[in-house]
């Protein structure tokens, strides 16, 4: 990362962590225990959300192809529930064939057992590119050697033998790699053939790392089998790849119930639209005909929330609360300003939980949501019976116009549902306040290190 980046970088996490987090802290709202979150709670919880992930023995099994639909991971599971999301890509990078192609953006990559199956398959005459943030290559200070030994071994094994177009490389961006400024974060993983399957896209909130397994819950959303999605997301990280700004680098395609977006948001403002604030603006609170009380229910899923874009947004979704919509929220980092909106600019505060831990006191999180998800069930651009869930890398704070992200808008009740279900588990069963286990001290957890503040990532 350039010294104006990495500097841009760390006066955000700053701010963010001490202006915000601790404020957040002391804010939180008065009530009485809330109900605790347990390995055996999520976890069962989890299991009727998302099917479980395959066992060994069926992974190995000829006709192998990956889960399509939505995977989530939980931090406080078993050992299966938290590598949930990472044991469906290390699977498909597996099952890529020898002539396959693997292409990665991930804001970081730390998971040896995923650097370990990619140069499997690069040592099989795959081509496995992977794209990064320059911030998270590695100092001195912060060595990254999984992803040094990456980068060594896909120069390796007879790669500069093949045609230019099959080589494998990992690579880092200036900045956003699309645009001027901003930074690389979106978080999708592309395979044009592995097992049975055929032009697969994961795209959501999960970054190639362990933190992500062990202390974030994330979302995954796969599909299979549509080219013409595959194809974008194929497109985009071309541009990527060539780290040069694109005229227009905000760009939608859609196909059938799936619509892929991908950012930086850049062009004239006059007469546009804030991607998510246009979502919102699209919802109509009464007259929803698939819903029991006719009113549209929204869900929110949110690491962070704050700034003056966050503001905009906040404002929208408590006009929709006075208007009538169910709404619900769950949240990592909101700012004091969006706070406020949300708990008193009305008749009734709009229901919010905040999904954090903090073990060691230092207003750095240890274990928190990371998920970025929108769902709309009712009235929606003129429909009175939508399903609606928007998924990916997009946070709803200022730095995410610049920046590399993709969104996937998929139209589809089954995956709504599962995305209710799992953030209606979250809002019932907040993970137990930090102060409980400090005092009992039942429990040791490592904290984040804090390149790994919420924000940054």
């Amino acid at each position: 990362m350039l010294p104006a980046v990495r500097r841009a970088t760390a006066v955000l996490v700053t701010s963010t962590v001490l202006a915000v987090l601790v404020p957040l802290l002391a804010a939180a709202p008065a009530t009485s225990a809330p109900a605790r979150v347990t390995a055996s709670s999520a976890a069962h919880a989890a299991t009727d959300v998302a099917a479980s992930a395959p066992s060994a023995r069926r992974d190995s099994r000829a006709g192998w192809r990956p889960r399509a639909g939505v995977t989530f991971n939980n931090p406080l599971g078993d050992r299966d529930q938290r590598r949930r999301i990472i044991r469906q890509i290390i699977l498909a990078v597996d099952h890529t064939p020898r002539r396959g192609e693997i292409r990665i953006a991930s804001w970081n990559v730390r998971n040896n057992g995923l650097v370990a199956a990619l140069i499997g398959a690069h040592r099989r005459g795959a081509s496995v590119r992977v794209i990064m943030s320059r911030g998270n290559m590695g100092t001195r200070e912060d060595p990254n050697p999984g992803v040094q030994r990456l980068a060594r071994e896909l120069a390796r094994h007879g790669n500069r033998s093949r045609p230019p177009g099959r080589r494998s490389h990992l690579k880092s961006c200036i900045s956003s790699c699309r645009g001027t400024t901003g930074i690389s974060h979106a978080k999708f993983f592309l395979f044009r053939a592995t097992g049975r399957a055929r032009w697969v896209v994961m795209n959501g909130s999960f970054n190639a790392t362990d933190l992500a397994s062990s202390n974030q819950w994330n979302d995954l959303y796969t599909v299979r089998g549509k080219r013409p999605v595959y194809a974008a997301f194929r497109r985009t990280f071309a541009q990527m790849w060539r780290d040069r700004p694109v005229r227009k680098a905000f760009t939608q395609h859609r196909t059938g119930p799936v619509t892929a977006m991908f950012y930086p948001y850049a062009g004239p403002r006059a007469g546009r639209v804030d991607p998510a604030l246009r979502e919102l603006r699209a919802v109509r609170c009464r007259g929803a005909r698939n819903t029991a009380s006719g009113r549209t229910k929204v869900r929110i899923a949110m690491t962070s929330w704050f700034g003056d874009r966050g503001t905009d947004l906040a404002w929208r979704v408590r006009q929709m609360q006075n208007g009538g919509c169910n709404v619900k929220i769950v949240y990592a980092v909101m700012g004091n300003e969006v706070l406020r909106i949300l708990r008193r600019e009305g008749r009734r505060p709009v229901r919010i939980r905040q999904i954090t831990q903090d073990f060691d006191a230092d207003g750095v999180y240890d274990r928190y949501l990371h998920m970025k998800v929108l769902t709309i069930q009712g009235r929606y651009h003129g429909e009175r019976s939508a399903y609606v869930t928007l998924n990916g890398s997009a946070n709803w704070s200022p730095a995410v116009l610049n920046s590399d992200e993709a969104v996937l808008r998929i139209r589809r009740k089954p995956v709504l549902r599962d995305y209710n279900r799992w953030i209606d588990v979250l809002y019932r069963n907040p993970p137990e306040p930090t102060f409980l286990r400090l005092v009992t001290g039942r429990r040791t957890v490592s904290s984040v290190h804090p390149r790994d503040a919420v924000e940054a990532h």
